[in-house]
C-alpha cells in the first residue's frame, strides 16, 4: 500500500516541494510566538507531524545539499567572491584593495586567503601601503568583525601573512595619522611615538623593499629584505635585511642577519628561536647584538650579548625611549634579553669617560608609563664625566659654550624626557672622584634614585670621605613651568688636610722630594645647606637660588702666609717666604651665607687665629656671575709694615680682580672699621649651628666675638 499526502497526487511529486516550502515557512513564522529554546525544532517537528518520514527525509536532503554546496565552494576557494570582497573591503577600510586573478578563499574556522597579487592602498593620494606577489593571509574572525564595526574594537591581529615579494611604504605625519592604521574616519589618530602596527603572529617575506617615512618619530628608512643562504653549519636558509636612513636627523645604517628561517614577526609561543645578528651604526655610535630571536619587528623573545658605544648616553636613550643623562664618550657591554614587553640588561660593563660603572636593569613597557628598575654599581665614578648633563662642554656632548665672560653652562635641559618613563634604581658606587681640588674621593656613595611622574629624586644619599660623611637629598620636579629643584645636604667630621689636595708652591724641591706637603688649612669641616630654585638650565637654576648654607672648621690650623697676606703685613709675609711657611692654630672658621634670587651674601664670615681675626663681607651674584667681596684683617700683634687696608675681590667668576680698598690706611681708622664690623655680628653669630656641642676652639672664638665672657671655672674641693 502506497502512502500519499492529502491534496497531492502521487504522480506529481514536483508540486509537493512548493507546498512543503510554504508549510515550512508557516512553521517558522509560528516559532516567533514560542520560546526560543523550541523555535529551532518547530519546522522539523511541524513537517514530521504533517508529512511523516517523507518530510523528514526532504529536510535532511536540503541540508545535505546545502552542506555539499558549501563544501564544494570551500574546496574551490569561492572564486566568485573576489569582486564582492574587493568592493566590501575597499568600502570598509576606506582605501583601494585589489586581489589577483588567481584567487582562493577559505572560510571554515578562520579566513584564509591566497592570491597571486595583493594591493593595499593608502588613504588619499599617498603611495600604496603594500604591493605583494603570491600572498597568503590568515585572519581570525574577531579581526574581521572589528574592522566592520561589529562587536568591540580590538587591535588588529593577523594570524599569518606570507609574501614571496613585497614593496611596502609606511608613512605617518606629525599629527599621528598613519597609512597603516585601519580605522574609521571618526577615530582619532594615535599620538604614540611607537609604530603601533597590526599584531602579527607570523610574518614572512622572502624578498622585498620596505620604505618608511615617520614624521612623528623623525625616522625615515629604506631597507631591502631577502632570504639568503645562511650559515652552512646551521643548515637551511636565513633572512638578510640591509637598510639605511635617518633618525632624529642623524644618518644610520642597519644590517640584520639570521642563520635560519627568521620571520619578520612571529608569536613566541609557536616560533623557534634562531641565531641572529643585528648591527647598526649612526655616526660615532655603534651597536651590535649577537644571540638568538624569533622575529625581527617585535623582538618578542631575544637573548644574547650586546656591545654599544657612542658620544653620549642621552642619544641612546632618545632612540629606545629611556631617559638617560648627557655624558661624554661611552662604551657598554652586557647580556641583553627580552620577553614580551620586558627588556633586561645584566652583566653590564659601562665605561663613561674614565668612569667604570655596571649593574643590572629591567625596562618594562607594559605599564602606561614604562618603568626602569635595577641597581647602578661602579668601581669608579668621576664626577666630571656627568658634567655634560648640566650643560658643560665635553667631547661628543655637543653642548654649546657659555657666552663670553661666563663660566656657568647655559644649555636648556630636556625636561620633557622626565615624563618618558618612571624609574626606581639603587645606587651603589665604591668610589666617586670629585676633581683635582680634592685629594680624597667619596668612598663609598649609596643612594636611591627615583623618577616618578616627572619628579627626579636622589634620596637616602650617604657618602664617606676623609674620616667624615655627607648625607642628604636632591630633587628636580619637571611638572611646574619652569621646573623646580631643591637640595638638603649635610656634612660633618671631614678632615680638611686629608680631603683637600695639597699645594706645594712654597715648598723647596728637597722638601718635596722627601714627601713634605704644604697645606694651607687643616681641621674638621662641618656644615649644611638647604637651597632651592627654578629654571630650565643650570644658569637659570642658580640665578633663582634661595635658601641658606653654613660651614665651619674646628680644631684646625691655617697657613701663616695666607693670614699675613690677607692682613697685608708685608714684614711678616716676607719673613715667612724667606724662612718658610708654617701652620698656626686656628681657633675658628665659620661662614653663614644667605641666598636670595641668585644673590649670595655672607651674614657671618670669620677666621680667628692667634695672630689675626679675618672678616669676610660683601656679596656675589649667580645671575651675572659677579664678585664683590671684602676681606678685612684685624691683627692681634704689632708690625711696622702693616698697611691695615681691606682687600676687595671684584670682577667675575671668569676674571676675578684683587685690589686694596682706597680708604685711609691709619691704624686708628682701620681698627675702628674692624671693630665696627664685628659688633653688628653679635646678633648674627648665634645663627651658626656648629652641630658639635662640645667645647671647642670655634665655640670659644664665636663667644669672644659676641663679647661674651668665658664662664669661670668652679674649683673642685
Amino acid at each position: 500500500m502506497t502512502s500519499t499526502i492529502v491534496g497531492t497526487p502521487n504522480n506529481q511529486p514536483k508540486k509537493y516541494f512548493p507546498i512543503l516550502f510554504l508549510q515550512s515557512c508557516r512553521c517558522l513564522y509560528s516559532a516567533k510566538r514560542v520560546p526560543s529554546s523550541q523555535a529551532c525544532r518547530l519546522p522539523l517537528r511541524c513537517m514530521m507531524n504533517k508529512h511523516g518520514k517523507t518530510g523528514t527525509l526532504l529536510v535532511l536532503g536540503i541540508l545535505t545539499t546545502a552542506i555539499a554546496t558549501v563544501a564544494v565552494c570551500e574546496y574551490q576557494g569561492w572564486p566568485f567572491l573576489r569582486g564582492p570582497l574587493e568592493r566590501t573591503l575597499s568600502q570598509k577600510l576606506q582605501r583601494r584593495i585589489v586581489l589577483g586573478d588567481q584567487f582562493s578563499l577559505h572560510l571554515l574556522g578562520a579566513i584564509r586567503l591566497s592570491t597571486n597579487a595583493l594591493t593595499i592602498g593608502s588613504p588619499g593620494s599617498a603611495p600604496d601601503l603594500l604591493n605583494a606577489v603570491n600572498a597568503r593571509l590568515d585572519l581570525p574572525y574577531s579581526t574581521v568583525f572589528g574592522l566592520m564595526g561589529v562587536g568591540p574594537r580590538e587591535p588588529i591581529r593577523i594570524t599569518s601573512l606570507e609574501l614571496d615579494r613585497m614593496d611596502a611604504t609606511l608613512s605617518r605625519d606629525v599629527q599621528g595619522q598613519a597609512n597603516w592604521q585601519f580605522a574609521p574616519k571618526s577615530a582619532k589618530p594615535t599620538d604614540s611615538p611607537g609604530l603601533d602596527l597590526p599584531r602579527f603572529d607570523k610574518l614572512v617575506v622572502k624578498a622585498g623593499r620596505l620604505q618608511m617615512q615617520d614624521d612623528l618619530m623623525k625616522l625615515n628608512l629604506d631597507a631591502q629584505v631577502s632570504t639568503t643562504e645562511g650559515d652552512q653549519a646551521q643548515g637551511g636558509s636565513g633572512l638578510l635585511i640591509n637598510g639605511k636612513g635617518h633618525y632624529l636627523k642623524r644618518p644610520f645604517d642597519l644590517r640584520i642577519k639570521s642563520s635560519g628561517v627568521l620571520p619578520l614577526a612571529a608569536s613566541p609561543d609557536s616560533a623557534m628561536a634562531v641565531p641572529i645578528t643585528v648591527e647598526a651604526s649612526a655616526g660615532q655610535s655603534k651597536f651590535r647584538f649577537n644571540g638568538q630571536g624569533v622575529d625581527v619587528l617585535t623582538l618578542s623573545d631575544l637573548d644574547g650579548t650586546l656591545t654599544l658605544s657612542g658620544p653620549s648616553l642621552a642619544a641612546v636613550g632618545d632612540a629606545v625611549g629611556v631617559t638617560l643623562p648627557t655624558t661624554t664618550l661611552f662604551s657598554l657591554k652586557g647580556r641583553l634579553s627580552k620577553k614580551g614587553d620586558v627588556w633586561s640588561l645584566k652583566q653590564t660593563n659601562l665605561d663613561v669617560g674614565t668612569s667604570q660603572l655596571g649593574g643590572s636593569f629591567t625596562f618594562d613597557r607594559r605599564p602606561k608609563v614604562p618603568l626602569l628598575t635595577g641597581e647602578l654599581t661602579g668601581s669608579r665614578f668621576v664626577l666630571s664625566d656627568l658634567a655634560p648633563a648640566f650643560g658643560a662642554q665635553a667631547p661628543g656632548a655637543k653642548n654649546p659654550p657659555p657666552p663670553g665672560g661666563r663660566v656657568v653652562p647655559q644649555r636648556t635641559f630636556d625636561i620633557p624626557s622626565l615624563h618618558a618613563m618612571n624609574a626606581d634604581l639603587k645606587v651603589r658606587l665604591k668610589r666617586v672622584e670629585l676633581g683635582s681640588l680634592f685629594a680624597r674621593p667619596l668612598e663609598p656613595l649609596d643612594g636611591q634614585l627615583k623618577l616618578q611622574s616627572g619628579v627626579l629624586t636622589i634620596s637616602d644619599l650617604l657618602a664617606s670621605t676623609a674620616d667624615g660623611r655627607v648625607n642628604g637629598r636632591v630633587s628636580l620636579d619637571g611638572n611646574p613651568k619652569p621646573p623646580t629643584w631643591s637640595a638638603d645636604v649635610h656634612w660633618q667630621g671631614i678632615r680638611l688636610e686629608q680631603w683637600l689636595s695639597p699645594r706645594n708652591q712654597f715648598v723647596g724641591k728637597e722638601e718635596l722630594d722627601k714627601g713634605a706637603q704644604s697645606r694651607y688649612v687643616t681641621g674638621q669641616l662641618g656644615g649644611h645647606a638647604k637651597l632651592h630654585g627654578q629654571g630650565n638650565s643650570a644658569s637659570q637654576m642658580l640665578a633663582t637660588m634661595d635658601g641658606d648654607a653654613q660651614a665651619w672648621v674646628q680644631d684646625g690650623t691655617v697657613s701663616h702666609l695666607v693670614v699675613e697676606a690677607i692682613g697685608l703685613d708685608v714684614a711678616q709675609a716676607l719673613g715667612v717666604v724667606v724662612i718658610g711657611d708654617d701652620l698656626m692654630p686656628m681657633h675658628c672658621a665659620a661662614v653663614r651665607v644667605k641666598a636670595q634670587q641668585g644673590a649670595l651674601k655672607p651674614e657671618v664670615g670669620v677666621i680667628d687665629t692667634k695672630d689675626s681675626t679675618i672678616l669676610v663681607s660683601g656679596s656675589l651674584s649667580l645671575v651675572d656671575e659677579s664678585l664683590d667681596l671684602v676681606m678685612t684683617a684685624k691683627p692681634k700683634d704689632f708690625s711696622p709694615l702693616t698697611l691695615r687696608s681691606p682687600l676687595r675681590v671684584q670682577g667675575t667668576f671668569a676674571d676675578p680682580k684683587f685690589r686694596l680698598e682706597a680708604k685711609p690706611l691709619g691704624l686708628k681708622v682701620i681698627s675702628a672699621v674692624a671693630l665696627g664690623f664685628i659688633n653688628p655680628l653679635a646678633s648674627i653669630i648665634p645663627l651658626i649651628d656648629l652641630g658639635d656641642k662640645t667645647d671647642g676652639g670655634c665655640q670659644q672664638a664665636l663667644a669672644k666675638l659676641k663679647g661674651d665672657r668665658p664662664k669661670a671655672q668652679v674649683a673642685r674641693p
